[in-house]
């Protein structure tokens, strides 16, 4: 093993890897090389890997795949194609009886030892997309037309891992929107008021009026009856003027709205349910 591999190789697989099947595949692709010795660029944590392992934290896996494909592009401009002088497995290897390419491996190490990216303009890119892709995969639903990198303009210093649901709420909050009281729709508020504030179906639901039947019970006196109680049909005629007209205006209807025009309406005299009792 102390033949193929280079001494720093040797003290890093002890240190980071499984020493006998690590060193034994560095071993056997040292071979297919016809290398005499191999040696791997290191970062500051081990082994120069290409993000695709495990990693603690996405913002480890990020930053890792930028420094790794960084010094890929590094290692193909000054050391020609790859399987010449270096090899990609995962792991960014050289034949380190090769002079441009220890050099280069040395350049790079000392660069990530004294800061840990490589290039800055990738890793921001990289990290930008997945905070995009991390506010777009969360179980919050965004309004219609806004996107995570709207989401992440409104936050002050959004970083990778840490935006939770109630930072992306108050992003939406200050975009002027609000939340449907009933279902995960955005609504878009054109006036400030305080009560609860629904989208066009839930004020729909929210109409429903409780029907009452009265049933005799079988076998018992005549006078014996039980009443049951069942949600009736949206009143749709009665709401559309006021959806179609002031809860437009002020971006949303609300619930006592609804509930004062139902009991108001001919349709709705009488009806008292559950949720406005």
């Amino acid at each position: 093993m102390n033949a193929t591999l280079t001494p720093e190789l040797c003290a890093a697989v002890d240190r980071f890897g499984a020493r006998y099947d690590t060193a034994q595949n560095l071993i056997n692709e040292c071979a297919a090389h016809d290398w005499a010795r191999i040696a791997i660029v290191m970062d500051v944590t081990g082994f120069l890997e290409d993000g695709d392992h495990w990693y603690a934290t996405e913002a480890e896996q990020v930053l890792a795949a930028s420094n790794y494909e960084a010094a890929e592009r590094m290692f193909s401009e000054e050391c020609g194609p790859i399987g010449e002088a270096w090899d990609d497995t995962g792991w960014l290897m050289y034949d380190a009886d090769n002079p441009t390419a220890v050099q280069l491996a040395e350049r790079i190490t000392g660069a990530l030892h004294g800061y840990p990216i490589l290039d800055e303009t990738d890793h921001s890119e990289r990290e930008w997309a997945a905070m995009v892709e991390e506010v777009e995969g969360s179980p919050l639903t965004l309004p219609d037309g806004v996107d995570g990198a709207d989401v992440l303009s409104e936050l002050p210093c959004p970083q990778l891992g840490c935006i939770t649901m109630d930072m992306v709420e108050e992003a939406l909050s200050g975009m002027g929107y609000t939340q449907c009281c009933d279902c995960d729709e955005w609504l878009t508020m054109m006036t400030a008021r305080s009560g609860e504030p629904l989208c066009r179906d839930c004020a729909l639901e929210e109409s429903r009026p409780v029907e009452t039947s009265v049933h005799p019970i079988p076998g018992g006196e005549p006078w014996q009856a039980r009443t049951l109680y069942g949600q009736g049909a949206p009143l749709v005629d009665v709401l559309t003027p006021y959806l179609d007209g002031y809860a437009t205006e002020q971006g949303a209807a609300y619930r006592e709205d609804v509930r004062a025009i139902v009991r108001g309406s001919r349709a709705g005299y009488r009806a008292v349910y559950g949720r406005a009792a």
